[in-house]
């Protein structure tokens, strides 16, 4: 079950908005968001807590607490992830030894497939693998 900290609202600048458990980062203004441009991206604001289908319509981001989010493959119980790519799915950290990565929160439950949904504790943060 999702337990929530906080959440804020942003306009998604999407043209395809966003879906629901997608990691999002900051836009190009204040009060906005966006899915990242690459994997291990930075500048993360949190997690979509529901779907926005309208460009530049407001969608609820979770920053603090723990979230449902999709994976982009298997993801142990406990494992720290970072956003696997430009969809704005999560992944199991597996950067090389010595790569800054922006980690999203650790795994609450574990997801086997491309797809799943997990819930994650987030803890927004950056560490070196």
């Amino acid at each position: 079950m999702s337990h929530y900290i906080l959440d804020k609202a942003y306009k998604i600048t999407d043209a395809a908005g966003v879906s629901a458990g997608l990691v999002v980062v900051q836009g190009t203004n204040a009060g906005e968001c966006k899915l990242p441009a690459a994997a291990n991206a930075g500048a993360i604001l949190g997690v979509t807590v529901h779907g926005q289908s309208l460009q530049n319509q407001n969608v609820a981001v979770r920053k603090a607490g723990i979230a449902r989010m999709v994976a982009a493959g298997e993801i142990a119980l406990g494992a720290p992830v970072n956003v696997a790519g430009t969809s704005g799915k999560v992944k199991a950290i597996s950067e090389t030894s010595g790569t800054k990565v922006n980690c999203v929160g650790f795994a609450e439950t574990a997801a086997s497939d491309d797809g799943d949904i997990l819930e994650v504790f987030i803890s927004l943060h950056e560490r070196t693998a």
